[in-house]
């Protein structure tokens, strides 16, 4: 089985949005760039808010789950190794959003009931992330 790309994805993502879009002008290496917060084929999978809005526009399923953290996990935290370790672990298009301005309004989106079904069976996308087993 050969590995989806960032170009398949977006390849396939456009040609499902409907008729009349923001989109409709630009390439497909220009949507890489728009779309995905890095536009080099080799980096992960995560999407920008454009990217976001693309795939709503294409009606992907999705499914969310908060990223929160408990008071001991606060103390070691690091965004920077946090996003590289998604990059690493979800191989799927995924985007880290806010639900509002608190604290605690972090949430990921994944595009991939199989990815989604890992995070629910370990419980919550931390524990999915840093058990040694995920």
């Amino acid at each position: 089985m050969s590995k989806v790309t960032k170009e398949t994805i977006t390849k396939v993502v456009f040609d499902n949005l409907p008729s009349t879009h923001p989109f409709q002008n630009l390439t497909t290496h220009q949507l890489m760039f728009l779309w995905w917060t890095t536009g080099r084929s080799s980096s992960g999978l995560r999407l920008s808010e454009e990217g976001k809005d693309a795939f709503e526009l294409a009606e992907i399923e999705y499914y969310e789950y908060p990223v929160y953290l408990t008071k001991d996990q606060q103390k070691d935290f690091s965004i920077k190794k946090f996003t590289l370790d998604l990059g690493k672990k979800i191989n799927c298009p995924y985007y880290i959003g806010l639900k509002n301005k608190k604290k605690n309004s972090a949430y990921i989106r994944v595009y991939d009931s199989k990815v989604a079904m890992l995070i629910s069976l370990y419980g919550n996308l931390i524990d999915f992330l840093y058990t040694n087993n995920a």
